[in-house]
């Protein structure tokens, strides 16, 4: 049975992930139980407390498949979820290359602004140059991930237009960019129009049947470049959130690999075993005992809690808590706080605490129910 006093990694969640207990791991650290010997999670996401502990063993879960198969990826070190990355790297890295060599656009942007050339000639300058740099603009993808060289193409054209006619009517409303400006918005069009390529592939069905391990190196892909790290999908299931923008043109995913294959990350996940399940057939599958600790992050109960397109209800929150009011092994929950949780969880023997930005606050009435954020403990 492990003791907490030794019982601290400093391993880095997987990726950012909404709702993720990076920063509360201040709060949750003092509450956790003293020894435990397996460690479960069923909401895993990011894994921000699953990599911060050591344990015997570890179960992990989540419902986003897509989320999950990245995990499973960098457990079993597959070479081809790394041969799609290194493919995304290199792109990224053609791209700005390409963007230094063809810097002189800022010039037809200055003509733009001038009004040396109308809008209609912009637009037409624009064309002949994509025109001519056909050939150099396709070659930017790596041909593992090169499958349809049109749709960068008009993505290249579009994002360039779009980006120096939205140039002319920031400078008209505020001042004149300096250069360094123009030219970091200009290598945000080259790079949005990239990402749009990328955004394409990631929602192509069949890219995610027939190439799996693309799919989940697209998905990395997103989850670090899309704007803000949001995920929203439209009515027909598409993922929609465009570039981050010109914060996110240096941005590398090196990093990201080096930490991937990294031995401490490697030797945790495999002392993990990894599940795509609804949590409670996960929980009732491995049954943990009461020597083990579950740690649950669910999705927070609002109308807009939707998680990776899995919806988590308030049937669903009545489930898990009934699970919880018997369950065996000693548990943590960390959530928001609503007249729902409220009902589900006070004045039913448990301890409760709650925090916010500052500090941690035990609850001695146990009817202050207007705390936002709660710990909730069988222990």
């Amino acid at each position: 049975m492990a003791n907490l006093a030794a019982n601290f990694n400093h391993l880095k969640p997987l990726l950012k992930w909404a709702g993720g207990k990076e920063k509360e791991i201040k709060y949750i650290v003092p509450c956790l139980p003293d020894t435990f010997t397996n460690y479960f999670e069923p909401f895993v996401g990011g894994g921000s407390v699953y990599m911060s502990l050591n344990a015997e063993h570890y179960f992990i879960n989540d419902k986003s498949d897509e989320l999950i198969s990245l995990y499973q990826n960098i457990a079993q070190e597959n070479p081809d979820f790394y041969k799609y990355v290194d493919a995304i790297i290199d792109a990224w890295d053609n791209m700005t290359d390409y963007f230094l060599a063809h810097k002189h656009l800022g010039e037809t942007y200055k003509c733009y602004r001038s009004d040396t050339i109308a809008q209609e000639e912009l637009k037409e300058t624009i064309n002949w140059y994509v025109k001519k740099e056909d050939g150099s603009i396709k070659g930017i993808i790596p041909s593992d991930i090169l499958f349809d060289k049109q749709v960068l193409i008009n993505e290249f054209k579009k994002n360039l237009v779009r980006k120096l006619l939205r140039m002319k009517v920031i400078e008209e409303q505020k001042n004149k960019l300096p250069d360094e400006d123009l030219y970091n918005n200009i290598e945000t069009a080259f790079k949005s129009a990239l990402y749009m390529y990328f955004r394409y592939l990631y929602n192509r069905e069949d890219i995610k049947e027939k190439y799996p391990e693309l799919h989940s190196a697209l998905f990395l892909f997103i989850r670090n470049y899309s704007y803000s790290g949001m995920f929203r999908y439209n009515d027909k299931g598409e993922f929609n959130v465009p570039y981050g923008g010109i914060g996110y043109n240096g941005k590398t995913l090196k990093k990201k690999k080096e930490y991937y294959q990294s031995k401490p990350l490697l030797d945790h996940l495999q002392d993990t075993t990894i599940e795509n399940l609804d949590f409670e057939t996960f929980l009732t599958r491995h049954n943990p005992t009461e020597n083990d600790f579950i740690f649950l992050d669910p999705p927070y109960d609002s109308e807009f809690s939707t998680y990776s397109q899995n919806s988590f209800t308030e049937r669903e929150q009545r489930r898990l808590a009934n699970y919880l009011y018997n369950c065996q092994a000693k548990w943590m929950m960390v959530i928001k706080n609503t007249p729902l949780i409220s009902s589900l969880y006070f004045d039913r023997g448990l301890n409760i605490q709650a925090f916010d930005k500052k500090y941690l606050v035990s609850f001695m009435n146990r009817n202050d129910k207007n705390a936002e954020h709660l710990i909730i403990m069988n222990y």
